[in-house]
């Protein structure tokens, strides 16, 4: 089997003068990468980092962020992607917790990750990757003072790629270990499940490289010999800009992304007649949302679903199954996620382990060559989610006759918006810290655009006041913006006679009339 490494140098040499990457007017072919990639990589061993040393990245969509992941692919190198919208004690603590010697940085987030460094006795480096004028070390003069040739690094299957760290339970994030083998057997599930994937044609990639979903089709890139045009940031308007100027094939993409899209007003403006495919993921979508975008774009649509745990894509709604008949049968589809891949198992099953029958509810459990080796330093999350080979989703799903699978509630209090896990206790954490509140819930309520949208249940202490604004903005100056409540409602007598706060019956009040309790 190939590592990410091989595929490019491959690609160097099969196609040296074709296009790989485009990026804000630059353009790159694949024999200038691959040199590009060594170089860095050559910079880092240079530094005294070694195979199995973590490299963390803040930063948006780039191709140095893309070049990032090749170069430490080729090196052995561990990469640690991280959401840059993140609060600082988040960055800090992931920085310390995966042991990462070196950091990339965008000039704007270089002022913080700098700070944070400076605390952590592990980093040995700050380096850079945008453009600008910063002090410091530099991505580009890195690649100027070192050579284009092949790192001197065997890098097997089996050594560990990423650590892609999720929300935590607890507000503390957990890195899921990926090696080289797990994240190729998720690109194989995808090629040989969606055939029609295009091939030698340009990719869009908008979704944040930091997401485990943003990342795969810039490594998927060299196995289709796609073009990538890479955007620093989803803007709907740029998205339309992209695929009508590179004559996009491609792009991959989370349900809010679709609805932002087929809601703009410059959607009729462009032509997007070169799309073939959407691949989307992440989330639930709306029926609504779905068809209007079907209707829109005039090509093909597929869901993919997976997770960190699960290794990527385990199951797929294909492009033939968004093709409507006018039948009861194919409309209900577009509720479903799709059947299992061939290189993964799933089942559903009872509290006591035990296979549901057709169309009854159960936790969907993966087993795959591409799931996880577990969470970073943390064996006993690693022995609830990961058992005898099964990884256990939290997710409540059905399966038809037909094998095609529903999700339609978790078992764990996680709401999924926009693509992005948030969980609820680390708001509630900072609620009750709120001088105002006593007592806090939060839940994900439906919203056509995010799909999920947190809420928070307030009970104010007697005789004290605050508005659904403040408690708004007293959790955004705490926690990154997009885990703030959207909406606050204020209750008596949050706390039931049990002395516990009935969350599930809480949620069912805003779900009411829905045949799931995922959006």
């Amino acid at each position: 089997m190939m590592v990410h490494g091989e595929l490019l140098r491959s690609m160097a040499r099969r196609d040296p003068r074709g296009t790989s990457m485009v990026f804000e007017g630059k353009r790159f072919t694949w024999r200038q990468t691959n040199e590009r990639v060594n170089r860095f990589g050559n910079a880092l061993l240079a530094f005294g980092l070694a195979k199995g040393d973590k490299v963390a990245i803040v930063g948006l969509n780039s191709h140095r962020y893309a070049e990032s992941y090749f170069a430490l692919a080729k090196t052995g190198l561990v990469s640690v992607p991280i959401n840059w919208q993140s609060p600082s004690h988040e960055i800090a603590y992931i920085l310390d917790n995966s042991e990462s010697k070196a950091v990339l940085a965008d000039e704007p987030f270089l002022p913080t990750v700098q700070a944070l460094a400076a605390e952590i006795p592990a980093i040995r480096q700050v380096i850079r990757m945008g453009d600008g004028t910063a002090a410091g070390l530099d991505y580009e003069s890195l690649l100027e003072q070192h050579p284009g040739s092949e790192p001197p690094v065997e890098v097997l299957p089996e050594d560990l790629r990423a650590l892609v760290y999720t929300s935590g339970t607890t507000g503390m994030p957990k890195g899921c270990i990926v090696t080289h083998r797990q994240s190729l057997v998720s690109f194989a599930n995808l090629l040989i499940e969606i055939p029609s994937v295009p091939r030698e044609q340009p990719t869009l990639l908008a979704t944040p490289f930091f997401t485990g979903f943003g990342a795969h089709l810039c490594l998927e890139a060299p196995y289709t010999r796609s073009t990538m045009v890479i955007l620093p940031r989803f803007e709907p308007r740029r998205v339309f800009e992209a695929i009508e100027r590179h004559r996009v094939a491609h792009m991959c993409v989370v349900p809010t992304m679709i609805s932002a899209l087929a809601s703009s007003a410059d959607v009729r403006n462009y032509d997007l007649s070169s799309l073939r495919l959407i691949l989307y993921g992440g989330s639930p979508i709306s029926p609504a949302v779905l068809k209007r975008a079907m209707d829109l774009f005039k090509c093909g649509f597929c869901q993919v679903f997976g997770t960190a745990e699960a290794g990527g894509l385990v199951a797929f709604l294909t492009p033939e199954d968004h093709l409507l008949d006018g039948s009861e049968v194919k409309e209900k589809r577009l509720l479903s996620t799709g059947r299992e891949a061939q290189y993964a198992e799933i089942r559903l099953v009872d509290d006591n382990g035990a296979e549901v029958g057709p169309n009854q509810p159960g936790e969907l459990i993966v087993k795959s060559e591409s799931s996880f080796s577990g969470y970073w330093k943390n064996p006993e999350k690693t022995a609830e989610t990961l058992k005898n080979g099964w990884v256990y989703s939290g997710d409540v799903a059905t399966r038809d006759e037909d094998g095609y699978i529903y999700i339609v509630d978790r078992k764990k209090e996680m709401i999924v918006s926009g693509g992005v896990n948030i969980y609820p206790a680390e708001v509630e954490a900072v609620l009750y810290t709120h001088p105002a509140v006593l007592q806090a819930a939060v839940i994900g309520v439906p919203d056509e655009h995010w799909g999920e949208a947190v809420k928070a249940v307030v009970e104010l202490r007697e005789g004290m006041h605050a508005t659904e604004q403040q408690i708004i903005d007293f959790c955004k100056e705490r926690l990154a913006s997009f885990k703030k409540p959207k909406s606050v409602d204020f209750v008596k007598g949050l706390v039931g006679t049990s002395g516990k706060v009935a969350k599930r019956e809480l949620r069912e009040r805003y779900w009411q009339g829905r045949s799931r309790r995922v959006n």
